[in-house]
């Protein structure tokens, strides 16, 4: 599974740095090579092969794209939201970025629009991933796809999940100029499973990070 190796590698890292109050830089950055196999070229395209202009996002209370926008994806990630423990360990854990693999979601949402996030899963064993996401920094999410470029995007609004005890937020996220190569100006960020931080930090330490796995939906506008 392409995920496996992210778990794996993040489960390490929150024993040995337990001491940090946030991810190491190596937590936001790809590894090179960590999303393509050997025969994929960094600059192959990444385009879907089906016609995106009949699907609409789910209903939420998110502000919608402005109609000079097209979606030009739809991508299923897969990952951790990633929190650390702060010196009251009665209290939840303090958010520090996520770290996801990408896998394009387009034609399955073409072929069935109702399809949910855990059914997409089944894409991620026999697609290879197009791309990560991570964040640059506490507050600065990117977003690196291949062929498209890599976008760094700031969170403009956000909306409960329709099940928000178990869910992390929906999300609107605006293109930044500063650190971007792609033309893409918007993701949102929806259908999300999973990802919550837990309740306290008891049994940790300060210092600890938590991860969560997650899933969602990431629409892309350019």
């Amino acid at each position: 599974m392409h995920t496996s190796a992210i778990f794996a590698s993040i489960a390490l890292m929150s024993t040995v740095y337990a001491a940090p109050p946030r991810l190491p830089t190596h937590y936001y950055k790809r590894c090179a090579n960590e999303t393509h196999n050997d025969t994929t070229s960094d600059t192959a395209p990444t385009v879907p092969s089906c016609d995106l202009s009949g699907l609409s996002q789910p209903s939420s209370t998110l502000v919608q794209p402005t109609a000079d926008l097209q979606l030009v994806m739809v991508a299923l990630g897969q990952g951790t939201q990633n929190y650390t423990c702060g010196a009251n360990i009665t209290a939840a854990p303090s958010a520090i970025g996520a770290l996801a693999q990408l896998y394009d979601a387009s034609c399955s949402m073409v072929n069935d629009p109702t399809v949910g996030t855990k059914a997409l899963g089944t894409i991620e064993e026999s697609a290879k991933s197009i791309g990560s996401h991570f964040f640059v920094d506490l507050t600065t999410p990117e977003f690196d796809i291949v062929g498209l470029g890599n976008t760094q995007l700031k969170k403009v609004d956000e909306a409960f999940a329709p099940q928000p005890a178990a869910d992390v937020k929906w999300l609107k996220l605006d293109a930044q100029a500063a650190g971007s190569t792609s033309n893409i100006k918007q993701i949102y960020r929806l259908n999300t499973v999973g990802g919550l931080a837990p309740a306290n930090c008891e049994g940790k330490v300060t210092g600890d990070v938590v991860t969560v796995e997650y899933q969602a939906q990431y629409w892309i506008y350019a």
